[in-house]
């Protein structure tokens, strides 16, 4: 079966870790130069180093993710150092999110998974000793030492809360298999590490905004929009893998929730996806022109962090092997299409029409138009 998805119009350039396009003229398309990468190395060491699969089929699966290839995207600017922190975080939370959260035995355990991750959170929270034998809980912590080494304190700060909110949510994932839309929008963004993995972006780049312009509303709305925008993205793509290799009786799939509750066809669900997507790029294109206006320089950098990880990831989504193939392995075509367009402008993005889902639409409370009504 192969699943035939539409293009995506979106806004944004591209872009790619200088580390990574040397003597690679297609650096998000030509997967196995990676192989080669002192980066792609090193993450696999990493994986070694604390066993984050459960069996050797896992291991080569993790390999053929090629994390480096992955971070070089969302993570364009930044030291070496933080950017081989954001290659193993990739690893750790694909690791993590296929043998505890989908796959392995304690997938569907939910006491024993909430106590594993329960002791990642607090290990990660305190790294000064090993607290716990759990294998992802001491891979954790060996991301926050290095975190600690190369990182700012406040931007430390902000991953390790972002952490705390991926555990949290996962616990809700745990027990809440078959959540209603609402519900599994929230969880959504708060899991799988898309909370975290945005967040990541101003550390690597090393983004100096300040607490007060990080926690105001607007910004918190832009660095939302686009984290719920990745999150879904990755929907379509992964819907094969994840109806053949997960835990079959879980529905944490934006399509496959909106089948269930809207009792729909895969193409109709399809289809409100794509709708949605229009509706949220163009109101966060309204609100971020609204806050450039007179926003600091730091304001700026940490809103283009959040886009070059947004375009990053959602790139890698849509060709990695991860999701082309129930193995994982190969270049399979579980779906054609669905990449992303060249940058469109912005008058495809006029839809003004809020969202009515309660979780997202206090967004539109800060939208321009409704403003200057």
């Amino acid at each position: 079966m192969t699943l035939k998805l539409p293009p995506l119009p979106q806004p944004f350039t591209f872009a790619v870790h200088p580390s990574f396009t040397t003597g690679n003229s297609t650096p998000y398309l030509d997967l196995d130069i990676y192989d080669k990468s002192p980066f792609e190395h090193a993450t696999r060491a990493y994986a070694d180093r604390f066993e984050l699969y459960q069996d050797d089929p896992q291991r080569e699966r993790l390999a053929n993710i090629h994390c480096s290839w992955l971070g070089s995207m969302m993570y364009p600017v930044g030291s070496d150092e933080l950017l081989q922190v954001g290659i193993d975080f990739c690893m750790w939370a694909f690791a993590y999110d296929d043998e505890y959260c989908d796959e392995g035995d304690i997938s569907s355990q939910p006491d024993k998974f909430i106590q594993a991750s329960a002791e990642i959170w607090r290990q990660f929270e305190s790294p000064e000793y090993a607290l716990s034998q759990d294998r992802y809980a001491l891979a954790a912590r060996d991301l926050r030492i290095r975190l600690d080494k190369f990182a700012k304190p406040e931007h430390t700060a902000r991953f390790v809360e972002s952490m705390r909110i991926y555990m949290m949510a996962e616990m809700w994932k745990a027990i809440n298999p078959v959540p209603s839309v609402n519900d599994y929008v929230s969880m959504r963004v708060t899991g799988g590490g898309a909370w975290s993995f945005p967040t990541l972006g101003h550390v690597i780049a090393n983004v100096d905004i300040s607490q007060r312009d990080y926690e105001d509303r607007r910004v918190r709305a832009l660095f939302e929009m686009l984290a719920h925008l990745m999150a879904w993205e990755t929907e379509p793509h992964a819907y094969l893998k994840e109806m053949t290799r997960g835990s079959n009786y879980k529905e944490h799939n934006l399509i496959r929730v909106l089948i269930r509750e809207r009792q729909c066809s895969f193409d109709a669900a399809i289809d409100e996806y794509l709708d949605m997507r229009l509706r949220l790029l163009g109101l966060f294109l309204r609100l971020k022109a609204d806050v450039e206006k007179d926003a600091s320089d730091g304001v700026k950098a940490y809103i283009e962090s959040v886009i070059r990880y947004y375009v990053g990831a959602t790139v890698w989504s849509q060709n990695t092997r991860r999701y082309k193939s129930m193995s994982g392995n190969t270049n399979d075509s579980a779906f054609v299409g669905g990449q992303l367009t060249e940058p469109q402008p912005a008058e495809t993005f006029n839809n003004t029409k809020p969202i009515q889902i309660d979780a997202m639409k206090w967004w539109w409370k800060y939208d321009p138009l409704t403003l200057k009504r």
